[in-house]
């Protein structure tokens, strides 16, 4: 057997200086090799170290995030929820300045009475436990200059508090729509917990003890543009508005489209009542977007979001194709049980696009069905095609798949391109559509055995790979992947009888 002097990539073929040559071909050595990176974009305080508008690494469990993006931000808060649900994958977290016009939210909580006990007042900001000692005798007043003292000495609240005569003022240290979802509550595991509020004192504060009057958003878009080709795989954001959802989405469909193929998704939370997330839900048509709903909850949307981000982005980049339902979106505390969705609310809310959460037994908020925000296709018929999280997710692990299974056994040799059936040395590099077809082919068997895909006889004869018509260097391919499926929905029927009988 002779073998050309072309069969070799490094090593000429006018080589006549004499010795031993030796070239090393890792083609056939490599496979596909994941890594899966995440970005949360946030606001920041001027106290935070990182500059604005750059992305930085958040090194191991994310308790840098304070000092990194100013203690109490939304960013650090994000960052926190995010490491609760996903303490090993690689976190950047993008900062980025309050709208110069934007507006603070604030609330106004109001004391009475003279307590008649000693007891440590458990008080609640965005979900985050502060205790104020409360001794007999004291005022409204010195409750309240307590209270204010006590919670401006927690560093990591997302609300700066004062006192006067009876009432705090807490404003959020961010200015902005995410300061609304930042909520006050008190005793809020009840007396069967040890908390309650002392004898002889009242506590008010409006709108359910949610800031209000928080306005303006900073623009997504300098964000976006910010991170230049630098690739991540899921992006959070704590802003649901109309603008941002319309920059993310159009950078995510950039991100995704051929020439690029970046595998990357968004998430985030929204806080509204069955009416406003279905208005809001049913507005919207993003495909690589998944939007979690929040109501009467004690934490903000945001944190909600990013615990949602966390556990989805942990699971999916182990298989994309295993459901999530059931998942526990750790540290999150679940709305009193008046307040949450019921089954047909949470239906309502999955034909609008809002992805919904249960609350077992034990008090834990778990994923329900992780949905995306697309409903309809380009005729405005309703589709199922991009529904599922997990479908986004496991067509961008097949095409990353693919593409190095394509680039290290076909296009790294830099093969030249023949019919089928021409007679070519098989030790020069070529390629025949049937040759390609046949590693497509064996790449989707292993695919299978992965289980992310299904039905590979149907595949192998639905797969099409032949030269192009005008471009003599080109080889289409149409390749019909059956989706593996994962299983949210088990029906079972119970057709009994009182005693089996024949007839």
């Amino acid at each position: 057997m002779t073998i050309p002097n072309e069969a070799f990539n490094q090593v000429p073929i006018d080589t006549r200086v004499a010795g031993s040559y030796f070239e090393i071909d890792g083609s056939r050595a490599s496979g596909f090799v994941a890594n899966h990176t995440a970005l949360i974009i946030g606001q920041s305080l001027a106290a935070g170290t990182a500059d604005d508008d750059v992305a930085v690494l958040v090194p191991g469990t994310g308790e840098s995030a304070g000092a990194l993006f100013g203690a109490g931000s939304i960013l650090a808060m994000m960052v926190a929820a995010f490491r609760e649900n996903n303490p090993t994958m690689t976190l950047y977290a993008l900062p980025m300045a309050d709208l110069e016009a934007g507006v603070e939210a604030k609330i106004d909580v109001t004391i009475t009475g003279t307590a008649t006990e000693n007891r440590a007042l458990p008080v609640y900001i965005a979900g985050k436990r502060v205790f104020v000692q409360v001794a007999v005798g004291d005022t409204a007043t010195n409750v309240a200059t307590a209270m204010a003292a006590a919670l401006n000495g927690a560093a990591d609240l997302p609300v700066l508090a004062s006192s006067a005569a009876g009432v705090v003022t807490l404003t959020a240290k961010n200015a902005g729509e995410v300061g609304n979802d930042i909520r006050f509550m008190v005793a809020v595991r009840g007396e069967m917990s040890g908390e309650k509020v002392p004898a002889g004192i009242a506590i008010s504060a409006p709108g359910g003890g949610f800031l209000s009057g928080g306005s303006g958003n900073p623009d997504v878009s300098g964000a976006l543009a910010a991170i230049g080709s630098q690739e991540f795989n899921y992006v959070g954001v704590p802003w649901t508005d109309g603008a941002t959802l319309d920059a993310l989405s159009a950078w995510l469909e950039t991100r995704q489209a051929a020439g690029s193929e970046v595998d990357v998704k968004a998430f985030a939370g929204r806080r509204g009542t069955l009416s406003e997330l279905v208005t809001f839900g049913t507005s919207r048509n993003d495909r690589f977007v998944s939007v979690i709903e929040s109501y009467d909850a004690p934490m903000p949307a945001f944190a909600r979001g990013m615990r949602y981000m966390g556990q989805a982005s942990a699971k999916l980049f182990n298989h994309p194709a295993r459901p999530l339902y059931a998942l526990e979106l750790i540290g999150e505390m679940a709305p009193p049980e008046k307040s949450r969705f019921g089954w047909v609310d949470k239906n309502t809310l999955l034909f609008s696009g809002i992805a919904v959460t249960d609350v077992s037994a034990d008090g834990k908020v778990r994923i329900n069905m992780p949905i995306t925000l697309y409903q309809t296709n380009q005729f405005g018929d309703r589709d199922e095609a991009y529904l599922l999280v997990n479908t986004v997710a496991q067509l961008g692990r097949i095409r990353d798949e693919l593409q190095s299974a394509i680039n290290t056994r076909i296009m790294s040799l830099r093969p030249i391109l023949v019919d089928d059936g021409t007679p070519t040395d098989e030790n020069v590099a070529h390629v025949t559509p049937k040759s390609v077809k046949a590693t497509l082919i064996a790449h989707y068997a292993y695919l299978q055995g992965l289980g992310f895909v299904e039905n590979l006889a149907e595949f192998e004869k639905r797969l099409q790979v032949g030269k192009s018509a005008t471009n003599s260097y080109r080889l289409n391919v149409i390749y019909p992947p059956d989706l593996s499926n994962p299983l949210y929905v088990l029906a079972t029927q119970i057709a009994f009888e009182l005693d089996f009988r024949n007839y």
